[in-house]
């Protein structure tokens, strides 16, 4: 009996010693609002263990590819960009594969995108519809994605207007988004002060409600608590967080709690970014620029508490991510021309800069292959 014990811890530990090393180091995407069309799309890789960022090369060469979208499990990367043609002044649908030995992308369609400024893109759950929020034009639209060609479905247009007439004379849609744990799929409405709310059918997008956002509040992003409790919903005009509960319909209806994401000695001018949870949802984060911070908060049941704003190295923060591991946030510093690279604390949520930072003009957008 003890020889037979002895042989099977033998075992044990040549086998655990043959278990193939993780991976730590990712894939990242960067999304970048250069017009020079020998530029495009970056890549480089994140270490998700040290924190060390590689310098990021061209992934792809394509015309002010804002924002992306990746879909991991089919190595397709969506990214809005300008049309390449010569006589092409209109915005383009991308869509990509993902060669993930090199991390270069090749195009495989693109359609046209009828309305104007598109500025967010996301995948539903099945992965074969996109949809785009079109900033200038304040519209919504949706796609269909088989057999690696993408086709147009339809468009929504948003109504509505709200006090601040320099930014709200007419709608601005300007994210869109579905709820992980519904078929509801929401959109900001910056112009309009609304948070639409759609499904997506065959024929595309359909409306099925809206709620009133605070008059001149502009909300912009948004972000859903991985519990499902909470939408958090980042308002770019008044620089606050605002955060909603589902109604008896499944729909975040009942609003919770507003705070500013401004210290009230601030008096300059501001404009609010991006918003994301962290990935087990006991904090939030949010970024400005004006006063370039990104501002944490804790999530304590539905409530959220003020931690820190966080401001060393950050230059007009449009957009962040966490990594994979929510060891780390990433800051995609616009007028700073990088990365940032912190890491979170996760007992109590605050953040630590690192050394390095990654070179790359005017980046707009982070996402990871994960």
């Amino acid at each position: 009996m003890i020889r037979i014990l002895y042989l099977l811890s033998i075992i044990f530990v040549v086998c655990s010693c043959n278990q193939p090393t993780p991976n730590a180091k990712v894939l990242m995407y960067i999304g970048t609002s250069t017009d020079d069309s020998l530029k495009g799309i970056e890549y480089c890789y994140f270490d998700t263990l040290s924190g060390q960022i590689s310098q990021p090369m061209l992934a792809n060469k394509t015309n002010n590819p804002n924002f992306l979208e990746i879909d991991t499990e089919n190595n397709v990367l969506l990214a809005l960009s300008r049309s390449q043609q010569k006589d092409g002044n209109g915005s383009v649908l991308n869509h990509y594969d993902i060669d993930t030995s090199n991390g270069k992308l090749t195009l495989i369609s693109e359609a046209a995108i009828p309305g104007q400024g598109p500025c967010y893109v996301a995948l539903d759950k099945s992965g074969k519809r996109v949809m785009v929020a079109n900033y200038s034009s304040g519209e919504v639209c949706a796609y269909k994605l088989d057999d690696g060609k993408l086709s147009y479905l339809n468009s929504v247009k948003h109504y509505g207007s709200g006090p601040n007439q320099s930014r709200q004379d007419k709608p601005h849609a300007h994210s869109i988004d579905i709820d992980p744990q519904s078929d509801f799929i929401y959109a900001a409405d910056l112009g309009a002060d609304k948070l639409m709310v759609y499904k997506m059918t065959n024929d595309g997008l359909v409306s099925v409600d809206s709620m009133m956002c605070k008059p001149g509040a502009g909300p912009r992003h948004f972000d859903f608590s991985p519990n499902g409790k909470m939408l958090a919903v980042l308002n770019e005009l008044n620089c606050t967080v605002t955060t909603f509960a589902k109604d008896s319909s499944g729909i975040y209806k009942d609003e919770i709690q507003t705070l500013s994401i401004l210290p009230d000695t601030f008096a300059g001018e501001a404009k609010a970014a991006d918003i994301h949870f962290s990935p087990d949802g006991n904090y939030l984060y949010a970024s400005n620029r004006g006063f370039n911070c990104i501002a944490v908060f804790a999530v304590n049941d539905s409530n959220l508490q003020w931690v820190e704003f966080m401001t060393d190295g950050i230059n007009w923060p449009r957009n962040f991510a966490i990594d994979p591991s929510g060891n780390y946030l990433l800051s995609a510093n616009r007028d700073g021309n990088n990365i940032s690279v912190y890491k979170r604390n996760k007992e109590n949520g605050k953040l630590t800069m690192l050394p390095d930072a990654a070179e790359v003009e005017r980046p707009f957008c982070i996402k990871f292959h994960k």
